[in-house]
């Protein structure tokens, strides 16, 4: 049997000789700098995947959140459930269970600082530098562990000279954007900036049966920045606060196990973004942030220490279905799924980074981090209205009739310690070696209440602690989601030791090649909103992965035209699984995370950038997966199933991006035009049923831009998703079928930008 990691090295040559077409050139590619590795360096000369996004590039794919990082970067998907449950995957490796007790796969650092829980993770990206995307495992040079990957959001420091900047933005479906910021020096060695940012727009999904607009955004961000150059070290004091107000996802139904296409269709349901939710729901999200980095000089190196405060508020409630179930003779109409969450954390790093003179130079860090989570999530169900046959003729006042509530609050506390060093043995061979030794500690508390136990008010079934339970109105419970009624205070702890081999080989000045070794770890936790105490006091166990890399980097024709390739296996063990299955007291069932299962994980990766001439250049991705997980064995409702031999979750085989850039100089300024591609293969979002996958779609950007000759002025054109593609971003299962999100319409708009 041929070895997975020949097939994608042999998948990845292939690609690079395609698309190693001998054209001539008349410009060069600028050095791109980055600080993946924590030293200011050529992303050619590090032997790391990684994707930077400069800010120029941000500026014209109008990059401004994870879903749009994702667009530009190979193995990277991204969805949402809702805005307050973020889920990216990198390569193939996410995490779905959004409970208290447990941790994000793909880590998101701004500025250094670690930003973990999905409700704070998709923020508000402005006013940036670059963003870098590291994909593979990382944690011997950063503080949290990455078993996926990393995205670095490295924002726009304070200038010397006075700055300013404003903008505004107007398009169809009700866009309307504004933007300013203000940066300069304050005294000889004190710089400041404060930056403002609101994004906003209607509905793009209409409740047919309500007449509301679902789908919107409501955001403003504000960031400030101080930072204090003294004679040997410098200071940097950021502050950060984002709200943001939506109304409900508006899902709908895609995939029916119940007729729910029937029911939709009834109800004034005749095409894509609409639903006929018999309730509307509602997203609210407050995330903010204080941190001071520290870089301290000293002959033989930097001490860099990072203090950082993060907290979050997100409380949401939305229609589960989308459509009036009572049709079906239940007598409910809506399942609402009602979830708040607090969040805090602190986190301190101090790293030194050695500036020796020979061929040998190494990072070095401690990490310390605590986080404090509670979330509430209550499991509704409203009163059905009267139906004429599918048809909904009155939905009522909706009144609450079941409640089941779920709390989950978890503390943790990591301790880690990293290292990596890299010796030059000569100018074209170099090895780097790496470690990080983690623990993590976990105290955990969940209560589950079945509000039907709760109604009843026998203490010798649910306790003297649950008598006249208030959470649950008043009402029984709903679907038995949460079968019983309990309280646990379970905790365990974890470590882990991860190293890290790299070789790189030099043959000239432009060409790089390399392989690489490492283990990524997740940290074990407590599964979220379990609906009985078995499994809410049964500990999740860490998983890792193995990953192995073979690539290249290269500039050709005199540095126009540049080329990297990456080819990955990865061996991901102990899958931290979320499924909905049966218990024993529960005839619908509840969610179950439980390790089941390992996964083999191969691809390629291209990333191109090609200056044909001076003015225009051509910059795109191609990314290949192939993922299939073993020892998958599943309790369902009809039975045990094996899943083995079934790809993984949001990892799409194929995906690609390619934009088309040509700048006209004239005499007044310049023009600029830019016509972009992307495609996103078939994915799975679900072990057992298969119909809940995404499918493949493929999605057209332009942009056409005036630029003033003082580079003050700037005027843009701009148009996404212009052949108006109808696609599902986000899909899941229960009971009556498969639910989807629906993906934003086509939009457009008009910029104007001033600077000075």
């Amino acid at each position: 049997m041929k070895h997975p990691l020949a097939v994608a090295i042999r998948r990845a040559a292939a690609v690079t000789a395609m698309s190693a077409v001998s054209l001539s050139a008349l410009a060069q590619i600028e050095e791109v700098v980055v600080t993946a590795q924590h030293r200011a360096e050529n992303v050619q000369d590090i032997p790391i995947a990684v994707t930077a996004l400069g800010a120029d590039e941000i500026k014209k794919s109008d990059i401004f959140d994870a879903g749009s990082i994702a667009q530009h970067t190979p193995g990277l998907s991204f969805s949402e459930f809702s805005p307050g449950q973020a889920i990216p995957s990198l390569r193939g490796i996410s995490s779905v269970d959004d409970g208290a007790g447990l941790d994000n796969s793909v880590a998101l650092f701004l500025d250094g600082v670690y930003i973990g829980r999905g409700a704070s993770i998709n923020f508000d990206m402005f006013d940036l530098e670059r963003v870098e995307v590291l994909r593979g495992p990382q944690g011997t040079l950063f503080g949290r562990n990455a078993i996926g990957g990393a995205i670095n959001v490295v924002s726009a420091k304070p200038t010397d000279e006075t700055k300013l900047k404003a903008g505004m933005t107007v398009g169809n479906e009700g866009i309307l954007r504004y933007q300013g910021l203000v940066s300069g020096a304050l005294s000889d060695n004190v710089f400041g900036k404060i930056s403002v940012n609101h994004r906003e727009h209607d509905g793009y999904v209409d409740n047919v049966l309500l007449g509301t607009e679902l789908q919107d955004e409501d955001q403003t961000s504000i960031r400030a920045q101080l930072r204090v150059e003294a004679e040997s070290s410098d200071w940097l004091l950021s502050v950060d606060t984002m709200e943001d107000s939506r109304a409900d996802m508006g899902r709908t139904g895609v995939n029916d196990n119940a007729p729910l296409s029937a029911i939709m269709a009834a109800n004034g349901v005749t095409g894509p973004r609409q639903n006929a939710a018999s309730r509307d729901g509602y997203s609210e999200r407050e995330a903010s942030g204080i941190s001071l980095q520290g870089d301290i000089e000293f002959d033989t190196g930097t001490l860099t220490t990072i203090t950082a405060f993060r907290t979050a508020e997100t409380d949401w409630s939305m229609a589960s279905v989308g459509a009036p179930l009572g049709a079906l003779g239940l007598p409910f109409d809506e399942v609402m799924d009602d979830i708040k969450e607090d969040i805090d954390t602190f986190s301190q790093e101090l790293r030194w980074t050695s500036n020796l003179d020979g061929n040998f130079n190494y990072t070095a860090g401690l990490y310390f981090f605590t986080e404090e989570t509670d979330r509430t999530e209550i499991f509704r169900i409203t009163k059905a209205g009267s139906f004429d046959g599918f048809r909904a003729t009155d939905v009522g006042s909706q009144e609450i009739i079941g409640n089941e509530y779920a709390f989950t609050g978890n503390e943790t506390t990591s301790y880690a310690a990293y290292w990596q060093g890299t010796w030059e043995f000569s100018e074209q061979l170099h090895l780097t070696l790496g470690a990080r030794y983690t623990v993590d500690e976990k105290d955990y508390k969940a209560v589950s209440v079945n509000c039907d136990l709760v109604r009843d008010n026998d203490p010798s079934i649910i306790g003297t602690q649950f008598e006249n339970f208030a959470p649950c109105g008043g009402v029984g419970g709903s679907l038995n989601i949460i079968a019983e009624a309990f309280e646990v205070n379970p905790s365990d702890d974890w470590n882990d030791f991860s190293p890290k081999i790299a070789m790189q080989y030099f043959p000239n000045d432009n060409m790089m090649f390399f392989a690489s070794a490492s283990k990524g770890y997740k940290s074990g936790g407590f599964a979220g909103s379990q609906g009985v105490e078995s499994s809410a006091s049964t500990p999740v166990d860490p998983e890792t992965a193995l990953n192995y890399e073979v690539g290249f980097k290269g500039d050709f024709m005199d540095n126009s035209l540049r080329m990297n390739v990456t080819a990955f296996y990865t061996d991901y063990e102990d899958l931290q699984v979320v499924r909905f299955g049966p218990v024993p007291g529960s005839s619908f069932g509840t969610f179950l995370t439980t390790n089941i299962g390992e996964a083999e994980i191969t691809g390629a990766e291209l990333e191109v950038t090609w200056y044909p001439t001076e003015n225009f250049y051509i910059k795109g991705f191609y990314a290949y997966m192939d993922s299939e997980v073993s020892d998958l064995i599943i309790e369902t409702t009809s039975g045990i199933v094996d899943a083995s031999g079934k790809g993984l979750r949001s990892a799409p085989p194929n995906s690609s991006n390619l934009s088309f850039n040509y700048n006209v100089p004239m005499e007044n300024g310049a023009m600029d035009f830019r016509l972009e591609y992307s495609y996103s293969d078939e994915q799975r979002g679900d072990y057992i049923d298969d119909r809940i996958t995404l499918d493949a779609y493929e999605l057209w950007d332009a942009r056409a831009a005036w630029t003033s000759a003082d580079e003050q002025w700037e005027v843009a054109l701009w148009g996404k998703n212009l052949m108006d593609e109808d696609y599902i971003s986000h899909q899941y299962v229960i009971g009556p079928g498969g639910i989807g999100v629906w993906g934003a319409p086509r939009t457009y708009g008009l910029t104007v930008n001033y600077s000075m």
